[in-house]
């Protein structure tokens, strides 16, 4: 994967680089977070475009720097943030998910890379709802499906790992364009 070939290259940055990188790199998280309070239908694609941030992280500075940065974004979210489904996604999947990706990228069979992706998805999914059934009671995740009555909640979860699956593959294409065209022609690095 090219992934490998530009992780040789973080050697060559310095620890103040990284810390800057993920420094800028948590402010367009937490702006784009931010973004989610003014506007709320896009609650559920402001996390993933935010996640997206993370592979600048793991290209140019490494997946450790990558963890130390979510986990920063983490932290800050939730406490900045007004929108508490936004960004409790962000920091149950869509914040971690791209190191992940780049880590499970490294487990030769495709059917157990698979399974292991799902399993964490539908466990930070179901997570998350059982949060907003227990915790935050005030928001009800099954509004608009009235008319599926008793299948409500599957058909919920179906339809996410649907968009689960859609989101990997945009994922992966990302880090490749990143690495292919953007670190490229406009970073112009090998």
């Amino acid at each position: 994967m090219l992934l490998k070939k530009s992780n040789s290259n973080k050697s060559n940055h310095s620890t103040a680089f990284c810390v800057a990188l993920g420094g800028v790199i948590s402010a367009l998280v937490m702006l784009l977070m931010f973004c989610a309070t003014m506007f709320p239908m896009l609650d559920y694609a402001i996390p993933a475009y935010a996640g997206f941030l993370m592979v600048v992280i793991i290209v140019e500075a490494g997946s450790k720097w990558a963890w130390i940065t979510y986990a920063a974004c983490a932290v800050l979210c939730p406490l900045m943030t007004p929108n508490y489904e936004a960004a409790l996604l962000f920091v149950l999947f869509m914040g971690y998910y791209p190191m992940l990706y780049v880590a499970l990228g490294k487990i030769e069979n495709r059917y157990i890379r698979t399974g292991f992706k799902l399993l964490v998805f539908n466990a930070a999914i179901l997570i998350y709802a059982m949060i907003f059934q227990y915790v935050f009671t005030s928001v009800d995740l099954l509004e608009g499906m009235e008319s599926f009555g008793k299948w409500a909640a599957p058909v919920l979860l179906i339809m996410a790992n649907v968009f689960f699956f859609f989101y990997d593959r945009l994922l992966g294409q990302l880090i490749d364009v990143y690495i292919k065209w953007f670190r490229k022609k406009i970073l112009q690095k090998r």
